[in-house]
């Protein structure tokens, strides 16, 4: 871990809104109180998975999908090495909603494009079957 993100992290946390409302929603957000406010106080994937003892980064991305069920506010960015944290500026808040629509949209594509396939898949089956042969007669 840096210096700077890790004296950060280990000093006491700003007074932020977020970790008010937090606290009222539910007693044990572990990632909330270990960030900071803004995005030049991200702290990384690896990082954040150290100082808080999780063995791996799908334990952490399940406890942050907890925290931000309940509520939670909790950022993320790729840029700049990326990292989470917690929101600094109404703009960041915005620029976080943008790329999770634009990630969400690009869901929707790859979606549609496997459904696509599938029934296409269905039809030759379908097809297939009608006339007696196998859609792939080695597998058998």
């Amino acid at each position: 871990m840096q210096d700077k993100k890790c004296t950060g992290i280990m000093k006491k946390r700003q007074n932020h809104p977020m970790k008010a409302a937090a606290a009222t929603e539910a007693s044990n957000f572990i990632v909330i109180e270990a960030l900071q406010a803004g995005k030049e106080n991200a702290i990384s994937t690896h990082d954040l998975c150290t100082y808080l003892g999780f063995e791996s980064v799908r334990e952490l991305q399940h406890e942050i999908a907890r925290e931000r069920k309940a509520g939670a506010v909790i950022l993320s960015t790729c840029q700049e090495g990326g990292g989470y944290f917690l929101p600094g500026t109404d703009s960041e808040v915005r620029q976080f909603i943008r790329t999770l629509e634009n990630r969400a949209k690009n869901t929707f594509v790859a979606l549609r494009s496997a459904r696509g396939f599938l029934r296409q898949q269905e039809v030759t089956e379908d097809e297939q079957s009608s006339v007696g042969g196998r859609l792939y007669p080695d597998s058998e």
